[in-house]
């Protein structure tokens, strides 16, 4: 089994932070350069977690089974979505995903998925709270249809980001039903005079139905909670990654480091490239990693490197060659900052 090394938020950074890697992690940058070719995840990062906990894209991402079993919720065969609170802001011109609510009170929470069970109860699906901010949808048949995490969709306009796929109609109907029952919600009503975000809507993403796969990884090394739970719920060892690449047990692992935020980031690369790159760099020269593959994450995508091993000569190049990584993230960077 590879080493996987994936580095959130590194793809949300503006073009000008991008174009610095190279000077701020050289052995990131060398690394990215010996691949042949960068592959490209519309998914972003959650695409590189399923994979590793063994999860087989279905017509979507299926999250949903493996957090639900995390929270202690059996999915037995059922379908599941997650369906998490959120805010959605209406624009002059468009409608747009706000935030996801994360302090609701549990008893406002039972109380909006009350209301909303109630409505649907016809309709063969049931919304379950497992905590105030992580809902859940389940379905008693298979739903066809393909969707995007919150986090690629926060701030866009919604229409490119909803429910797509051959049951898609019906679920953009019941979301525009349920955004009706919350709207005036007493709860809702409640927060909005406390001066709280209301939670107008919820996010629905991750369906499917729980079929274990072989993981490809003996174990995730993780401090993201979605991370941390959708390994738990799929029975991958998982425990919080070491300060580096050498105090690491066993190179057979997915390491899942920390996000890189844009008003940190040269330090933040600086301290990964020591920890962790330039180490990896050494002990993939001297053939000591059974393989490696680095995905470098956004919120809305992700890239994924197979680094080659480099010969001899390429290795006495590089010592005196400027390092070229940021040419292979040329045009990566979110669309305002280009």
């Amino acid at each position: 089994m590879p080493l996987t090394l994936v580095v959130p938020g590194l793809l949300d950074l503006p073009a000008t932070a991008l174009a610095a890697v190279d000077a701020r992690a050289p052995s990131l940058s060398r690394l990215v350069a010996s691949s042949a070719r960068a592959a490209s995840e519309p998914d972003g990062s959650i695409a590189a977690a399923c994979r590793a906990c063994g999860l087989e894209k279905q017509d979507d991402w299926p999250l949903a089974p493996p957090l639900a079993r995390a929270m202690g919720i059996d999915p037995g065969s059922a379908y599941w979505l997650r369906a998490d609170p959120a805010t959605l802001a209406v624009g002059a011109n468009d409608v747009r995903l706000s935030a996801l609510v994360d302090d609701l009170a549990p008893a406002h929470a039972q109380a909006l998925v009350a209301t909303l069970n109630a409505h649907f109860a016809t309709d063969g699906i049931a919304f379950i709270a497992a905590a105030p901010a992580c809902w859940f949808v389940r379905a008693q048949q298979v739903q066809r249809i393909a969707t995007r995490p919150p986090e690629a969709a926060l701030g866009a306009p919604l229409f490119a980001f909803l429910p797509s796929g051959l049951d898609a109609a019906r679920w953009r109907r019941w979301q525009n039903e349920l955004q009706m029952l919350l709207f005036e919600h007493p709860v809702n009503l409640e927060r909005q005079r406390a001066g709280a975000a209301p939670v107008n809507s919820v996010w629905l993403w991750g369906g499917g139905t729980e079929k274990p796969g072989r993981p490809a990884t003996q174990s995730i090394l993780a401090r993201e909670p979605l991370v941390v739970d959708l390994a738990r719920g799929s029975a991958v060892e998982v425990r919080p990654p070491p300060p580096g690449f050498d105090a690491l047990a066993s190179p057979d692992a997915t390491v899942w480091l920390d996000r890189v935020e844009a008003d940190d980031s040269d330090r933040q690369l600086e301290m990964m490239d020591r920890a962790w790159m330039a180490p990896v760099e050494r002990a993939s020269d001297a053939g000591r990693l059974s393989g490696l593959e680095v995905v470098l994450g956004g919120r809305a995508h992700a890239l994924r490197f197979l680094p080659r091993r480099p010969s001899l000569a390429q290795r006495l190049l590089a010592r005196f060659s400027p390092p070229r990584g940021s040419r292979m993230l040329a045009g990566a960077a979110p669309a305002a900052e280009r």
